[in-house]
């Protein structure tokens, strides 16, 4: 009895006004007194059946009778979730109009410990289950790729609890985000949620009315609660909170599915206990076929459909709900499918700014040319991105657009075309509502990633270190797309991006200060490096060393390069070709690989292996022998020679061919005609890979240009499937056969 007296007080105290005398509990026969201060009035509380049974309120002349505890924590003087759900359910209705996922499209996951996928109703029903131990937290993780949609799915529980709450008393979500800060105390980010609702209620009440049931906290971009020693803090804190909200509390933790994963999750948080509910929802994009019914209920003809099935391949972006939205829009997806851009983020920018570009209206147009205008609204959106960043925001107001509208400008203009301007920056087809008022936010994640990038190449490349390099925490969802972002340039404008790889490394090189700009720099670094690798001349050898970094990618195919006395946390080299490079005196915690993946027989055995199956499914390799063997197979091993078919010149020369188109970011490859990115297209035996790809229904050809001289340009379909060669599918292993009977043959 004496422990829950203390509990009683201990969880009183905090809903008790400060300046006030702490709560004071004492007993009287099977009923608990509390006397505290709350809202400025002084009340006593009457707990019948020692707790267990009705609550009676008293203030003043005022009485009133709770059925239970649970019911007085959720009353108007105390947590006020009536309150809470009008005012979250007006919020998030507007919010969500205008960016839910397309209509048809279902988002949905796959759940870890079922094999069945279900959608945010469903999910919520399942979480809204009672436990099976009343002493138990129940966690649930989202995970899923970047723009798939896992904020959103959470909005969408969280809205739908809101608006029926009076009815089915599910319990209130507390949706915890960054809004572009960076995440370090929980704390923190759980107040300021709170603020944004603008409720009574505080950070610390909060693990209280969780623990009842009454709350659940979800935790979203868990993958980017972190600091500059690394994650302990992170999983400290959610242990900690996991500790608090034992009893009928529910934690959801939202992330990438490449960062966080099931098994290391249940291994990271030391304070579940073996009664503790753990499962995981994988959110997947829609398929190839709910994408074309889809567009079918748009009123697509299916001829249309097919002139843009290779946009919708398997693990296309266009299948992620942002951008599935932008092809009911036919002149988009005509634009896309004509462009000869290298991934599908960089060519969906350019097409929408190019529309966007002839929207300002007459006098616009008469006082800015298409160049000028298109070079306005990209740097416009650039300066926007980098403002964001610098303050640490996912928004902006209204006057900061209009001063960035000058800042962007590529010369000056009449004051009315300058008024006009200003009028429209809020409205770019990037941009959309926030649910400040007069606030806006990019519409999606990886639109903000693309111009943040853009920002950081310009800047970097003219020796200015920017607040947001020097402060913020950059994960592989923006480095993926910096990738991206980066090659674009680099085939346009390489001179560029030369600039920007050299001063970024002098920057590095003589850093000194103690902030996040060293690790952020040589993330970048390596991200550029195969690009870099591939403008290089033939006889170059790119070096790249003593870099501290915490995450970065490597894509594609890495040319010639040494890299020595290097540190990563976490390495993505999914479909990452690096056995022509060296690795020297370098430790990698974390390496995500997949079937694609080739190292060189210098490359670091990771403390952990992340795997990704051809089904986007993942699994961790802890044992240090079982790495070892599955990258001794993938190159690590000298010669890593496993066929003798392939143990000619002439098939190792097409083999070589194949993956480095298959690693290529392009979604169209020039046929003939060669950037210093796509040399391999004037090796002699390019033409044969083609007609065997072609024989094999792996390539798509066109003639591509909308203006001035075409050329014939082509793609490859399902790249995935031929790099993973999985032994038991029949079409990839007919197409491997094809190039050893073709690799005898003279050219």
């Amino acid at each position: 009895m004496n422990a829950d007296c203390s509990r009683l007080r201990d969880e009183m105290a905090v809903f008790a006004d400060l300046g006030t005398p702490l709560p004071q509990v004492e007993q009287k026969g099977r009923m608990l007194v509390v006397r505290m201060y709350r809202n400025g009035d002084e009340v006593t509380l009457g707990f019948h059946d020692l707790g267990n049974g009705k609550v009676v309120e008293r203030c003043g002349d005022d009485q009133r009778t709770h059925a239970s505890y649970v019911a007085l924590l959720a009353s108007e003087r105390f947590g006020d979730l009536r309150r809470w759900a009008s005012t979250q359910a007006m919020l998030l209705r507007e919010s969500l109009a205008p960016i839910r996922p397309p209509k048809g499209i279902k988002v949905e996951g796959l759940l870890a410990s079922a094999p069945r996928t279900l959608d945010s109703e469903q999910l919520d029903k399942l979480l809204a289950s009672p436990p099976a131990c009343e002493d138990s937290t129940k966690v649930m993780l989202i995970d899923g790729p970047a723009g798939i949609g896992k904020t959103k799915f959470i909005e969408m529980i969280a809205l739908s609890r809101a608006q029926t709450y009076a009815t089915h008393r599910r319990p209130l979500i507390l949706h915890v985000q960054s809004r572009g800060r960076v995440l370090s105390y929980l704390q923190d980010l759980m107040a300021f949620s709170l603020q944004r609702l603008r409720l009574t209620v505080t950070f610390d009440q909060l693990p209280v009315l969780a623990r009842h049931g009454l709350v659940t906290l979800a935790i979203d971009g868990f993958d980017e609660l972190g600091d500059p020693n690394g994650y302990d803090l992170a999983w400290g804190q959610v242990n900690e909170m996991i500790a608090q909200l034992r009893g009928q509390g529910t934690l959801i933790l939202a992330g990438r599915e490449t960062f966080i994963g099931l098994k290391r999750l249940k291994t990271a948080l030391t304070e579940l206990r073996e009664q503790d509910p753990v499962d995981g929802l994988t959110l997947q994009p829609p398929s190839t076929d709910e994408a074309s019914a889809w567009l079918q209920r748009k009123h697509w003809r299916r001829a249309e459909i097919d002139s843009i099935s290779d946009l919708l391949e398997t693990g296309s972006y266009a299948l992620r709900p942002f951008f599935l939205a932008q092809l009911a829009d036919r002149s988009i997806a005509r634009s896309l499918q004509e462009s000869q851009g290298t991934s599908l983020i960089p060519t969906l920018v350019d097409v929408m700014l190019e529309r966007e570009s002839g929207k300002f209206g007459e006098a616009v147009d008469a006082a800015l040319n298409e160049d000028e205008r298109r070079q306005y609204a990209h740097r416009f959106l650039s300066e926007v991105a980098r403002y964001m960043a610098d303050d640490q925001l996912e928004t902006i107001d209204e006057t900061s657009l209009a001063w960035l509208v000058e800042v962007a400008l590529p010369r000056q203009v009449d004051p009315d075309v300058l008024a006009l301007l200003k009028n429209r920056a809020g409205v770019l087809a990037f941009l959309a509502n926030d649910d400040l008022p007069s606030y806006r936010r990019f519409a999606q994640s990886q639109i903000l990633n693309y111009f943040l990038g853009v920002a950081a190449i310009d800047a970097l490349g003219s020796d200015d270190v920017p607040k947001f390099v020097r402060r913020n925490v950059f994960s592989a969802d923006f480095l993926g797309v910096f990738v991206d972002v980066f090659q674009h340039v680099a085939r346009e404008e390489p001179a560029r991006c030369q600039r920007f790889f050299r001063c970024a490394l002098e920057l590095v090189a003589n850093y000194q200060s103690i902030d996040r700009g060293a690790r952020n720099l040589g993330a970048w670094l390596m991200a550029a490096l195969p690009t870099m690798a591939d403008i290089a001349g033939d006889d170059e050898v790119l070096r790249i060393g003593r870099l501290d970094v915490d995450e970065t990618v490597l894509r594609g195919t890495l040319r010639r390069s040494i890299i020595r006395n290097v540190t990563v946390n976490q390495l993505d080299i999914r479909a990452a070709d690096l056995r022509e490079s060296t690795f020297e005196n370098c430790t990698v915690n974390t390496a995500i690989v997949d079937g694609g993946t080739r190292v060189s027989p210098s490359f670091p055995v990771p403390q952990r292996l992340r795997r990704q199956s051809v089904e986007a499914k993942y699994d961790d390799e802890w044992d240090p022998s079982e790495i070892r063997v599955w990258l001794d197979k993938r190159g690590r091993t000298e010669p890593a020679k496993h066929r003798a078919s392939e143990q000619t010149a002439e098939h190792q020369q097409m083999l070589q061919l194949l993956e480095r188109a298959c690693r290529s970011s392009a979604f169209w490859i020039p046929k003939d005609t060669d950037t210093r990115i796509d040399r391999f297209v004037k090796h002699p035996r390019w033409r044969q890979v083609l007609d065997l790809l072609r024989n094999h229904d792996f390539l798509r050809e066109d003639t591509l240009g909308t203006s001035g001289r075409q050329s014939l340009f082509v793609h490859i379909r399902q790249r995935d499937r031929i790099l993973a060669r999985d032994p038991d599918d029949r079409n990839v292993e007919q197409l491997y056969n094809a190039i050893a009977s073709a690799a005898r043959r003279k050219v």
